[in-house]
């Protein structure tokens, strides 16, 4: 018997690394309906839903137009289906909020920019003008009523591209809570994000609760996005709002809320950190890890603390130093003990599993496969951290997958993948990919060639889209554990595809 699973991935086509899927562009005129995933990215990237972003836009255009705005979550799932684009007021409400430009938002091709730039320019320009009446050569950053922090930058820049730099306009951020909470974006310099967080969080600092939560949802929108974005698309935006974080950290002084924001920093950077891993950058990878621990211990946020250590147990693992990447993970689980949340407790057992169960230590992997569903059982209503949005029942199972396959303990793997495919979503995600790739491993030990075959091209095709090296990597291992039937059909097909995606 044979676990099935979508339509055969092998019947798919790779696509190249060098150009990512994950922003179909919306072509002027054109017959055809196209997904707005740029402005979708926008959204999730900010931890919003489509009825958040819409009562974002009506306070927003209340507040600096004076006037009501009919924007409805459900006007905001046509603009992401490509049902309907905004009108050009929406466009310009937009492209303020979120503080980036059409072209980033998905409203006009990039090939089409040129004709557009000029037109664009001077909209953005009267829209500053009317915004400040000193005019756009005399703003900066203000302290705004009720010391609310604004921004208000030079209008019309167009970069060295001829792309209207609108990021750097007004309003970087439209804080929750009412009022206008605006970041501006650092300027460039040549100190690595790392170091400027490391000296920020030795500073003092003063930021009011509604920014400081703001900012928590934006975090928890890219850890989100980390799932299905490919690590060099998302980099960007997340060292763009690690350098907001930075700037606020550098201006304020010592409170509660400071805590919270150092906290919100070190989960960022934890992300970059593991971003930069995806990326092979191992350099970055140490650096980002270390600055989070420092932020985790001025937060006291031994959770934090937990998770990093957990993040660099992949990397050692990577390197095949399986020891120690147990010894970081028995470290996590020891400071997760206190102030962390059962989730955060249940994946870092899992994981232990795993790598226990690669030294060969089946007694010390199954117990801590039994702590991790003792852990899970029991934190299904507690509050997750950010990096626990990932770990659900479909991902639990995945690791005992692994674990049991490194064991040798095919039937219980077998059991354990069913569960998991019946768990998973079918989305093309990260985590999906690493299933499908223990699933093959599972059907090798049963001698399931063509099946193993099948799982592993469907996991090949979610690395395709997501460009997932630690996903390529376990497809590698698996094609390594197909060696006794590289002459069959079934594995010539999937090393054709490992062909035209490297």
């Amino acid at each position: 018997m044979q676990l099935t699973t979508g339509p055969s991935a092998a019947s798919r086509v790779p696509v190249a690394s060098g150009s990512p899927p994950e922003v179909p562009k919306l072509t002027r005129g054109s017959a055809t309906r196209t997904a707005n995933a740029r402005l979708r990215l926008s959204r999730e990237e900010r931890g919003w839903s489509q009825e958040r972003l819409a009562t974002e836009i009506r306070r927003f255009s209340v507040i600096h137009e004076g006037r009501e705005a009919g924007v409805t979550g459900n006007m905001i799932c046509k603009w992401e289906k490509g049902d309907k684009k905004p009108s050009l007021r929406y466009q310009r409400l937009l492209r303020a909020l979120f503080g980036r430009s059409s072209v980033e938002l998905g409203f006009v091709d990039d090939e089409a920019l040129p004709s557009v730039a000029g037109s664009m320019q001077n909209e953005m320009g009267r829209s500053i003008a009317a915004a400040a009446p000193g005019g756009p050569q005399q703003m900066g950053c203000e302290v705004g009523p009720g010391g609310t922090l604004v921004l208000q930058a030079d209008a019309g820049v167009i970069d060295s591209n001829g792309i209207p730099v609108e990021r750097r306009d007004f309003l970087r951020l439209f804080a929750a809570a009412g009022g206008v909470a605006v970041v501006p974006l650092a300027t460039p310099s040549d100190t690595p994000p790392w170091e400027r967080l490391s000296a920020a969080l030795r500073r003092r600092a003063s930021v009011t609760p509604e920014l400081a939560e703001e900012l928590g949802q934006r975090t928890a929108g890219l850890y989100g996005l980390e799932e299905r974005v490919p690590a060099r698309v998302l980099m960007h935006r997340v060292t763009e709002h690690l350098g907001r974080l930075t700037q606020l950290l550098e201006s304020s002084s010592r409170s509660p809320v400071r805590r919270e924001l150092t906290s919100t920093a070190g989960e960022t950077a934890a992300l970059a950190g593991w971003l930069a891993f995806d990326m092979n950058d191992q350099p970055a990878t140490v650096a980002y890890y270390r600055v989070a621990i420092e932020a985790a211990r001025e937060a006291d946020d031994n959770a934090l603390w937990a998770c990093v250590l957990g993040y660099e147990s992949y990397q050692t693992a990577s390197q095949g130093r399986h020891d120690q990447a147990c010894a970081l993970l028995g470290e996590a689980q020891r400071r997760a003990a206190t102030g962390s949340t059962v989730m955060t407790r249940a994946w870092l057992a899992a994981r232990e599993a795993e790598e226990q169960a690669a030294r060969g230590e089946g007694r010390a992997a199954l117990a801590a496969l039994d702590r991790a569903q003792d852990a899970f059982e029991r934190g299904e209503s507690d509050g997750d951290r950010v990096w626990t949005q990932f770990f659900d029942r479909g991902r639990l199972d995945g690791l005992k997958v692994t674990t049991y396959t490194r064991l040798r303990r095919p039937a219980a793997a077998y059991a354990a993948a069913t569960e998991a495919l019946r768990a998973a979503a079918p989305a093309a995600t990260k985590k999906r990919s690493l299933l499908m790739s223990d699933i093959a491993e599972v059907h090798i030990q049963r001698r399931e060639i063509e099946a193993a075959c099948h799982f592993a091209a469907e996991a090949l095709s979610i690395v395709a889209q997501t460009d997932f090296s630690l996903g390529l990597a376990r497809v590698r291992r698996t094609r390594d554990h197909l060696r006794p039937w590289q002459h069959t059909q079934a594995v010539r097909d999937l090393d054709d595809q490992l062909r035209a995606l490297l």
